[in-house]
């Protein structure tokens, strides 16, 4: 009887329980975190993460980080870009990472989007741009040890790709390949017509009205876009530490800096400075992409030979050797980030150009500074090597020496044996004249 009382009171809340059940569901489809029937994803929010400025190792996880939030929070991503360009390795790894997307991605060129900003904008699963903002001028370029522009020979592997996006998203593939191949420019009426954009806007608000209702697949699934919200996607300080340490003129002055602090670090004896040192390399390397020329390369190390070569001879002699290795160390480090690095900055030759002086400006003050220092730890070394060398230096005579036969001197305050060509009485004033081991030669001071 008391197990059969027992049933009978749970069974009283089963009807709770469904009505739980039911409020359950209806409040996952309000929030939009449901499947419905047809087999779509609804999405009812949207992150906008607003890029401007260089596309680059910052931008490239700013990019990655939003993606995974966005589909963790089964929202839309709409990268609002208005951008020059910037380094064509980040911009590969940006596409990859957006082709790629579990989450709907939404690019929308609010403003002129040149090179690497054109071609991030290709995998974008729904593509708006503004009416009056221009895309294109994507033929990436390489910058060589005298500043002077230069196209990359073989673009092939660039074209292949973002054709390949293209095709797969629909796109004119056509029209991408002559944004690398001719640098073609188009403004977003023609980047409709010629079916590289899926639309205009001349606002974010006009553009979430014209993709309500649309479905994008992604590699999650099928999404449905009711975008109802839309939200900033706020700020990411370490994205923009890593861009700013990314800037070619950053990179040029960390790697000077470090370079030349690890040389006198080890040339002064001072080796607690060389973690800081080490710590300047690798911020200066970021910016680098890590892709060595050859050249720079071997300016730096032959460079660094010089100054330790130098610093052993010591004397004038090691002074111009030293200064030489400061030069060529400097050069080489300032050319380093931006030598042979393969750049995607649609019209901004100005801005390379700048680039590459300010490089070179950095690498000739740091050489002028550096063989000062050099200089100076010449001259310190022999003062100090002066302050050991006891010929020349005067003393009394302890006892009588003849020629041929050895006496003591006081020198410094310290007794040596000593030899001499002419008669030398105790008491006698002497200059050591020379040294061999620990016998000196000296004569009468007159």
């Amino acid at each position: 009887m008391k197990r059969e009382s027992s049933l009978l009171q749970y069974k009283a809340f089963y009807p709770a329980l469904i009505a739980l059940m039911f409020i359950a569901l209806a409040l996952q489809a309000i929030v939009g975190s449901t499947q419905p029937q047809d087999g779509q994803y609804v999405v009812r929010e949207a992150i906008v993460a607003t890029l401007r400025g260089t596309v680059d190792q910052g931008m490239k996880r700013y990019i990655q980080d939003l993606i995974d939030r966005a589909y963790r929070e089964n929202a839309a991503l709409i990268l609002d870009i208005q951008s020059p360009g910037g380094f064509l390795g980040d911009t590969m790894d940006i596409a990859d990472v957006i082709f790629n997307s579990k989450a709907p991605v939404i690019g929308y060129a609010s403003g002129d989007s040149f090179s690497g900003a054109t071609l991030i904008l290709i995998p974008v699963h729904i593509l708006a741009v503004n009416p009056r903002a221009l895309v294109g001028d994507a033929q990436p370029v390489t910058i060589d040890q005298t500043g002077r522009l230069v196209p990359i020979t073989e673009p092939k592997i660039v074209n292949k790709k973002f054709t390949d996006y293209a095709s797969q998203r629909g796109r004119n593939a056509t029209l991408v390949a002559m944004f690398i191949l001719n640098a073609t420019v188009v403004n977003g009426e023609e980047a409709v017509k010629l079916h590289f954009a899926d639309l205009t806007a001349g606002s974010l608000n006009e553009l979430v009205e014209k993709i309500r209702g649309r479905v994008v697949n992604t590699t999650a699934g099928s999404y449905r876009l009711e975008i109802e919200s839309i939200s900033q996607a706020g700020d990411c300080f370490s994205c923009r530490i890593l861009s700013f340490f990314s800037d070619p003129t950053v990179s040029s002055i960390m790697l000077t800096i470090g370079i030349f602090s690890a040389i006198f670090a080890i040339a002064s004896g001072h080796l607690i400075a060389l973690p800081v040192a080490l710590v300047f390399i690798i911020l200066g390397l970021v910016g680098t992409g890590l892709q060595v020329d050859l050249l720079t390369m071997a300016l730096i190390l032959i460079g660094a030979s010089f100054i330790v070569a130098g610093f052993a001879i010591g004397h004038a002699d090691g002074g111009i050797l030293m200064t030489a290795g400061a030069v060529m160390i400097a050069l080489g480090a300032a050319l380093l980030p931006v030598a042979e690095r393969e750049i995607l900055i649609g019209g901004s030759s100005g801005f390379l150009t700048t680039i590459y002086g300010f490089s070179l400006g950095v690498g000739i003050a740091s050489a002028t500074v550096g063989g000062i220092v050099a200089w100076q730890l010449v001259v310190l070394r022999r003062k100090r090597s002066e302050i050991f060398e006891i010929v020349g230096k005067e003393g009394v005579a302890k006892e009588d020496i003849e020629p041929g036969r050895e006496g003591y001197v006081l020198v410094e305050g310290e007794l040596w044996r000593a030899v001499s060509k002419e008669p030398i009485k105790a008491g006698d004033p002497i200059v050591v004249i020379g040294k061999k081991e620990f016998l000196l030669e000296v004569r009468k001071k007159t």
